[in-house]
């Protein structure tokens, strides 16, 4: 497993850019510096999860992540899926699981030890419904075998709970603080629509049929 620590913070401006749908489930966006990162890349089996609280029925369309890639290439695809909440943690099996391909890149400027990183904007095809209410876990992994690495930080106020690694694709889980002794989350944004805004617009197209 590689788990990439910096010696010192990284500076950047702030990424001004905003979610393209109206609403936001999860908003952790990267802050320009990070304290450390994180593999996950499918080759070993690495994955990492974040956990959402809808308040309201969701449906995610688009995820917002930043990435490192060593070599310094892109990634074609992209695993994601959603669990369940295990108490504290995932529950290690997908009710959602799909490949993404479709991502749009944005260089930020940032190369450190080989990677090169970017903010990546992936559009889910076709998203489940997240009920309101449930607890979720986000889980994530480049279709890849070389090095992907996530930058994560554990000093952001407001954030939830820390994220939780995988090496086997999200059969099983620890937590960032017992894998790496600090309660890492991950930088991240997923927006969509409500189930209800999902509903009333079918209905609104429906009615000029």
């Amino acid at each position: 497993m590689c788990t990439c620590f910096l010696a010192a913070f990284v500076i950047l401006s702030p990424n001004p850019m905003l979610p393209a749908w109206d609403d936001v489930l999860v908003t952790q966006p990267f802050q320009g510096y990070f304290p450390a990162a994180v593999s996950c890349e499918s080759g070993p089996g690495y994955m990492l999860a974040e956990d959402c609280h809808p308040t309201v029925d969701f449906v995610p369309y688009q995820v917002d992540l930043w990435l490192g890639f060593d070599p310094p290439d892109t990634v074609d695809s992209y695993n994601f899926g959603f669990q369940l909440d295990d108490s504290v943690s995932p529950d290690g099996t997908f009710f959602w699981y799909g490949t993404e391909q479709d991502v749009v890149y944005e260089d930020i400027g940032l190369t450190w030890g080989g990677y090169d990183f970017f903010h990546l904007m992936v559009t889910i095809a076709d998203p489940p419904v997240l009920a309101a209410g449930q607890p979720y876990w986000f889980c994530f992994q480049a279709v890849n075998n070389s090095s992907v690495a996530c930058p994560v930080d554990n000093n952001q106020a407001g954030w939830n709970s820390e994220c939780f690694f995988s090496s086997d694709d999200g059969e099983s889980w620890q937590s960032s603080q017992s894998t790496w002794g600090a309660s890492f989350g991950v930088f991240m944004i997923i927006s969509g629509t409500t189930g209800l805004e999902r509903s009333t617009w079918s209905s609104i197209k429906g009615s000029f049929n």
